[in-house]
């Protein structure tokens, strides 16, 4: 199975179209970097958690977008020309189509590492600032929950309708601009944004990193329904004999 994930990773990752993809996250972060985040978010520092947050929100959308497309490559027409060939291998299909997810998986998570790190180099570069450890609770929160969420409704229609998945990008992308509350602000822009401003400052004059219960439980909510609809679109695809190497 490593030979296989191998194979598929380097297939995703090895290409113009990934290139490309990382090429235009890069610069889309570097412009958010440079007239956001500079700025600081909320009156916060920078460098603070919630400014690193808000751009982590801000760039999920095309994360996603990434993210999804990077799923078309399991229902385009050439995958489905050599399903047969899939049948005839002596593999188990659940765990050829586990291995194929995680390999789309890896590829983006490169992509957001690779996002991550520009940050930090800009952080490094114009502030001096490594206190990096802060970063950790934000990188989880946005980006867990959308990976599993997008990863989910993927697999669950992609089947149904290969044009779904294109739907589901249009729907990635509008979701950034919807004034959601924060239950449901899966990207959290609009909580990143808006939520430091309730709270206090302390005696360095920056805010606290506070989450409230309502927006914990929508990361809950999310990664709970990511992972059950990636059940279901596992078991449904694996129920039709629907897989691709």
């Amino acid at each position: 199975m490593s030979v296989i994930f191998w194979y598929e990773f380097k297939r995703l990752i090895c290409n113009r179209i990934f290139l490309a993809l990382l090429l235009i996250t890069a610069l889309y972060s570097y412009m958010i970097l440079n007239r956001e985040i500079i700025l600081g978010i909320a009156f916060t520092a920078p460098f603070s958690s919630w400014s690193f947050g808000s751009y982590l929100s801000g760039i999920m959308p095309l994360l996603m977008i990434t993210l999804l497309f990077f799923i078309t490559f399991m229902y385009s027409d050439h995958e489905k020309r050599v399903r047969q060939l899939t049948f005839a291998a002596p593999l188990d299909p659940v765990k050829l189509l586990l291995v194929k997810c995680t390999s789309i998986i890896a590829a983006f998570l490169v992509i957001a590492l690779f996002v991550i790190v520009l940050a930090l180099v800009f952080y490094i570069v114009l502030f001096g600032f490594t206190g990096f450890g802060n970063f950790i609770i934000p990188i989880v929160i946005t980006v867990l929950p959308c990976l599993l969420f997008f990863l989910g409704a993927a697999l669950l229609l992609g089947k149904v309708q290969y044009n779904f998945l294109y739907v589901l990008m249009i729907a990635a992308l509008l979701l950034a601009f919807l004034p959601l509350p924060a239950f449901l602000d899966l990207y959290g822009g609009r909580f990143f944004g808006t939520y430091p401003l309730t709270l206090a400052t302390g005696p360095d004059g920056e805010t606290a990193f506070v989450l409230p219960a309502s927006f914990i439980l929508g990361r809950l909510f999310f990664c709970a329904a990511g992972l059950s609809t990636i059940y279901c679109g596992l078991s449904r695809q694996n129920q039709v004999h629907y897989l691709v190497l």
